[in-house]
């Protein structure tokens, strides 16, 4: 197998947090596709940084035939590839390194300073300028003049910059990538689809706030629907996927096209992920409905901040008011769930201003019980955005700019002028001790159908939030619903007294003893004494007789055998087992 070009994701793994290996980098399929059909074959190849990549790749490019090969680089894999790019450099000298990503759009110049070995940087979408490189001799310097959008070394290493084109290129221009043909890979999971580019946000926070000629642009709704069809039906045992941008809301009348297809041709059981503006939802709550009916599983929102103040700093262009409104409608139309960020030592922050992030969080998870997640991260300057470029108009002094000292969100790289960057760290521990505990008390609220919706999303479609992981520490819930989700047993509540004759209990969680009696061990903690009948019928449901053996058993003792409804009592002890998630049932045989 050969190929003009290899593109390649390092991503970052931590020992202490975990990354999803799983997930391609989905922009360099799109230079894939764009390739080839402009007459070039690239393959695309996901590494892990703790894995032996040198030798791995050395051996690719080989098996390949390759010259060319194109690194995604992003603030935390930039060192990585920065040691990578240097050993392949001398173990191939005719190799022409290609970088482009985030971090390289940001910051060029400082990119290519930084990865010595890169020859040409891409700055922004790369799909034209990277085929424009395989059709050219890149070892003729003047010959790369000619590509817009390009960083590169001239012949006495000065660092030039071609002209930055304006990206307002037709999305269809840029075709969807049939991933398939292209990757290296057998373990990815291709769940992500991108249906706009650009954004009209200027958050102060993020890229896009510095980008004066990104306009925002949407793909057509036909070519949108094409490529969920194509992820649904190429795609082994695809059953859900991502919208990855947060554009997929903004425009109704192109949301409530795809959705009636997605309702029209799947019936709303393929299931989908995606993200939203709050200030654009709060404007079309009434779309929510037919959200869910398409098959909305998990909605991410940025609430950022429980300031208002220090909303209008980050030019979130929302009230903290709207973002209650859409998370009450959100849980009210049956979205399961719900999932929303907030900074930690961002601008202007504060002891009070933090106070206020934290009071609103809590009260979120307690407007959405079991839907609501909340999440923080401490501030990250990204390199290129406003609050990196200019950290003094929002009260920032940035301690780390290199992001050296940790992964981003989960490191404090900055302070303000109230927080030094030890206090920011803290409250960030803070924010989620204080979530947690809120989560305990609530999930000992949620009902039954609550906790049996997150269990069966979890088994059917990998959600796996706040919630159910709270739900799956509690021994008798996690074994309960488990066995109701995976192994084909059924909750008394599915039966009736005459259904339920030839099945088998099965105890979740066994007795607790005090050298005197048997105790039932709830979920809640609590020891509940037995009486009599409840201890016999809770140790007789180990899973070896039936209901109906067991009524029989039971009815033979002769402080039994004169009740004339013991049939019912044991079924009623039954249904107060299930209350506290105690015995599950089994078909025989």
């Amino acid at each position: 197998m050969k190929a003009d070009a290899l593109l390649v994701h390092i991503a970052t793994a931590y020992i202490n947090h975990g990354v999803r290996n799983i997930e391609p980098q989905l922009g360099q399929y799109y230079i894939a596709e764009y390739a080839h059909r402009h007459g070039f074959e690239v393959r695309v190849k996901k590494f892990l940084s703790s894995e032996p990549t040198i030798s791995s790749l050395q051996r690719l490019l080989e098996e390949l035939e390759c010259d060319i090969v194109g690194f995604y680089v992003d603030c935390m894999n930039q060192w990585t590839i920065r040691r990578l790019s240097l050993y392949l450099k001398r173990a191939k000298p005719n190799l022409f390194i290609i970088i482009g990503g985030p971090q390289v759009t940001g910051a060029p110049h400082q990119a290519l300073h930084r990865i010595s070995a890169a020859d040409i940087a891409i700055v922004g979408e790369g799909e034209i300028p990277f085929t424009q490189l395989l059709s050219i001799d890149i070892a003729d310097k003047q010959s790369l003049q000619a590509i817009d959008g390009i960083t590169y070394r001239d012949e006495e290493g000065n660092i030039r910059q071609t002209k930055s084109p304006l990206q307002t290129q037709a999305l269809i221009d840029f075709p969807f990538p049939r991933r398939l043909d292209y990757t290296l890979d057998h373990s990815v999971i291709f769940d992500q689809i991108s249906t706009g580019r650009g954004c009209i946000g200027r958050c102060a926070f993020c890229f896009e706030g510095s980008k004066t000629n990104n306009v925002l642009r949407l793909r057509p709704v036909e070519d949108v629907i094409e490529e969920i069809d194509y992820v649904v039906t190429h795609l082994k045992g695809q059953n859900h996927f991502c919208f990855l941008d947060d554009t997929f809301i903004i425009n109704p009348d192109r949301t409530k096209r795809i959705c009636q297809h997605m309702i029209e041709r799947y019936d709303g059981k393929i299931k989908w992920f995606c993200e939203a503006r709050v200030d654009i939802l709060y404007q079309h709550l009434d779309l929510i409905p037919l959200l869910v009916k398409a098959g909305l599983l998990r909605v991410q929102l940025g609430g950022e901040s429980g300031s208002q103040t220090v909303l209008d700093a980050y030019k979130k262009h929302m009230k903290v008011n709207q973002l209650k409104a859409v998370v009450k409608a959100l849980y009210e139309n049956g979205v399961p769930s719900i999932y929303i960020n907030f900074i930690i030592g961002g601008a202007f922050e504060t002891l009070n201003t933090f106070n206020e992030t934290l009071e609103l969080a809590l009260e979120l998870m307690e407007i959405a019980p079991g839907c609501a997640e909340v999440g923080s991260s401490q501030f990250t300057p990204y390199v290129g955005t406003p609050m990196y470029n200019h950290p003094e108009l929002y009260d920032i002094k940035i301690i780390d700019k290199h992001t050296l000292s940790g992964l981003d969100g989960y490191m404090s790289f900055a302070e303000t002028s109230k927080l030094n960057r030890y206090k920011v760290y803290h409250l960030f521990s803070v924010f989620e001790a204080e979530t947690a505990k809120k989560l305990d008390s609530l999930c000992e609220q949620l009902s039954y159908e609550q906790v049996r919706e997150r269990f069966h999303m979890h088994e059917e479609f990998g959600l796996e939030d706040n919630w159910i992981k709270r739900l799956r520490t509690i021994e008798a819930i996690d074994k309960y619903f488990q066995a109701l989700s995976e192994a084909g047993f059924f909750s008394i509540r599915d039966l009736s007294l005459e259904t339920i004759q030839g099945l088998v209990p099965h105890r979740t969680k066994e007795p607790i003893s005090d050298g005197e009696a048997f105790y039932r061990n709830t979920y809640k903690g609590k020891y509940i004494k037995t009486t009599d009948l409840e201890e016999s019928v809770l140790l007789l449901s180990s899973g070896k007789i039936t209901f109906n053996e067991i009524v029989y058993l039971l009815g033979k003792k002769k402080e039994y055998a004169s009740r004339p409804n013991l049939e019912q009592e044991i079924f009623d002890i039954y249904r107060q087992f299930d209350e506290e998630y105690l015995v599950v049932w089994k078909q025989d045989l």
